[in-house]
């Protein structure tokens, strides 16, 4: 046998031994503590922690364009992950508890128990042990109640989440955000076919049209400005933004500005200015916050059609001129009414 055909079986050997070693490692892992992709899924999202450092610390396997689409991927989820996270303490602290990390602290289950109770008002069991078979049950406990209430979850296990497995924990409270907070969402003219997103979408257009600069057509790059977060603010509170400067500032003025007005009418800031300018923000994380606001202002009664966008401040003027003239006069019928003696008899007093 010549050395070029030793070399040719040595690589056979060798690619089959890697094989082998690879699909022993899934399967073992798969009974362990991590939750790895299937031989074959080498996307870096998808690796195990171990060997996202692995291939860190190598140069990189991918061309340029898959390098693009990796970078992608991380940035969105970082920014759901920060969001998603600020989402469930906003709903935690009502049972004093809160988390520090998204993927970690959901592992056991108990907070993920907690927040469906907060959410849904119900009281849920929960084993009290810290073995790995305890925290199965309690996040098979949550995936459970869930699923009562015709909650679709796609390719969720428990393990996924015990494991801490990022995309599939995103994808979790995702649905449970859908459910909970974006499914209730009613809006005058819809058609009965329409998902929770689109009514949202809807709304927003509604409340923001006749907006000057403004125009709503998805939940990315319509909000990288700023400019709707102000303007859906200023349709019901015109004392707290002035739309001429929004006009004039930086996309992150305008931002701030608008998270800022937001958190003081009670709105929780679920995003950060530096996440949202940017070319195409996370859609996932703009709905939240979104949906947050739509929450926070009251709704145009059905059959109402509210203001247009140009009578807010005139309209905002006229109350404010009517509220001066009121409270003088509730002071001096206050007044007049405490010097009255009345009798005690209702048909005399009527």
């Amino acid at each position: 046998m010549s050395s070029s055909d030793e070399e040719t079986l040595s690589e056979r050997s060798c690619r089959s031994e890697r094989s082998c070693r690879s699909e022993r490692s899934y399967r073992s892992e798969r009974s362990g503590s991590l939750s790895p992709c299937p031989p074959g899924d080498t996307l870096p999202w998808n690796l195990p922690l171990h060997e996202q450092k692995k291939r860190k610390s190598q140069d990189s396997v991918l061309d340029p364009a898959e390098r693009a689409v990796v970078r992608v991927a991380d940035e969105r989820d970082r920014v759901q992950k920060k969001t998603f996270t600020k989402w469930v303490n906003k709903h935690l602290m009502k049972v004093r508890k809160h988390i520090n990390d998204l993927y970690e602290d959901l592992r056991d289950g108990h907070n993920l128990i907690s927040l469906l109770e907060v959410l849904s008002g119900i009281k849920l069991p929960r084993e009290k042990g810290r073995m790995r078979f305890h925290r199965l049950q309690n996040v098979q406990i949550a995936l459970d109640f869930l699923k009562q209430r015709q909650v679709k979850l796609v390719n969720i296990r428990n393990d996924d989440i015990t494991d801490g497995n990022p995309k599939l924990t995103l994808g979790l409270i995702w649905t449970i955000i859908l459910h909970f907070q974006i499914s209730d969402i009613y809006i005058s003219g819809e058609s009965g076919d329409m998902s929770a997103k689109e009514k949202l979408l809807l709304w927003t257009q509604k409340v923001t049209a006749g907006y000057t600069g403004v125009k709503c057509t998805n939940f990315s790059s319509c909000w990288s400005d700023g400019k709707m977060f102000n303007a859906l603010i200023h349709r019901y509170r015109p004392d707290l933004v002035d739309m001429e400067r929004v006009q004039v500032q930086s996309n992150r003025e305008n931002l701030e500005q608008a998270f800022e007005v937001a958190e003081r009418l009670g709105v929780t800031r679920l995003l950060d200015a530096e996440d949202v300018d940017v070319p195409s923000p996370d859609e996932k994380s703009v709905i939240t916050y979104v949906s947050s606001i739509y929450d926070a202002f009251p709704k145009v009664p059905e059959g109402g059609e509210g203001i247009s966008a140009t009578e807010v401040d005139s309209r905002w003027q006229e109350y404010q001129s009517r509220v001066d003239s009121l409270i003088p006069w509730i002071r001096q019928h206050t007044i007049l009414m405490s010097d009255k003696s009345f009798p005690q008899n209702p048909v005399e007093l009527k």
